[in-house]
């Protein structure tokens, strides 16, 4: 099954959670968040406005089996429509998401300003594949660790990753399901193995994925200045190979005793 498909749900908002793509008790969180957002594009429809902003809540493991979706459009202006997501599982919600879609060019300000720059890494085909085991989903990718290894130290991890099947679509839900694949940082920094949780996501989509050839890579940097009574906050980046800013990503881990 393809990362597309996987993060699909049915003209009824049905997604049906397949075996192989969780962590822990549930599916992994970049597929929840995906399929959310690739409900409401199906419900909202306007295909000249795309996701800009995302803003979720995990709030308990989505189990495996079919799950149902409620797409809710809280407000279509001029500009910028704003629909909400929920989907359901153990027969109460396990997940919330709102999204933020506008159309771009005409009638926007000419201004912008990017002070970000990629990370330094080797290229994609000089680093060997990560084969240390890991949640279940991981099957699904490949990951390329160019520095900040689990339990190795160090303040952000850095490298490639690709879906191994992506399927067509570039999308916001196919670049929020690849900004989650990674290990958070909290893993590269503590002693040992500990059992954590996203708890917020956030995600701002800034150049986009379109157009990316289907076996091209991302350079991937997260960084987690910040860790309080257990609360870590996670800043992820995603790269094109030539240096374009896919998103930005923002995340609250849970970190448990």
């Amino acid at each position: 099954m393809t990362l597309a498909a996987a993060t699909t749900p049915d003209s009824t908002g049905i997604l049906d959670v397949r075996a192989g793509w969780t962590q822990g008790r549930g599916a992994y969180g970049g597929l929840v968040v995906g399929s959310l957002v690739r409900a409401i594009e199906q419900r909202v429809g306007e295909p000249d406005r795309a996701v800009r902003s995302v803003t979720a809540e995990l709030l308990a493991p989505l189990p495996v089996g079919p799950a149902q979706i409620a797409v809710e459009v809280l407000r279509r202006g001029n500009n910028v429509t704003i629909a909400r997501a929920a989907i359901a599982g153990y027969a109460h919600v396990v997940a919330v998401l709102a999204a933020a879609r506008s159309a771009g060019g005409e009638g926007k300000a000419a201004v912008g300003w990017q002070d970000l720059a990629p990370p330094e890494a080797p290229p994609f085909d000089a680093l060997p594949e990560v084969a240390a085991p890991g949640p279940e989903f991981i099957q699904h990718f490949d990951v390329r660790v160019a520095r900040g290894f689990p339990l190795g130290g160090g303040t952000e991890t850095v490298g490639w990753l690709r879906a191994r099947a992506p399927g067509e679509a570039r999308d916001a839900a196919y670049i929020a399901a690849m900004i989650d694949a990674w290990y958070p940082v909290a893993l590269v920094r503590l002693p040992a193995f500990r059992p954590m949780a996203t708890l917020a996501f956030t995600l701002d989509i800034v150049g986009g994925a379109a157009g990316l050839a289907p076996d091209a890579p991302l350079l991937y940097r997260a960084t987690a200045p910040v860790c309080t009574d257990g609360y870590a906050l996670e800043t992820r980046e995603l790269w094109t190979a030539d240096g374009r800013l896919v998103a930005i990503n923002q995340q609250t881990f849970v970190v448990f005793a």
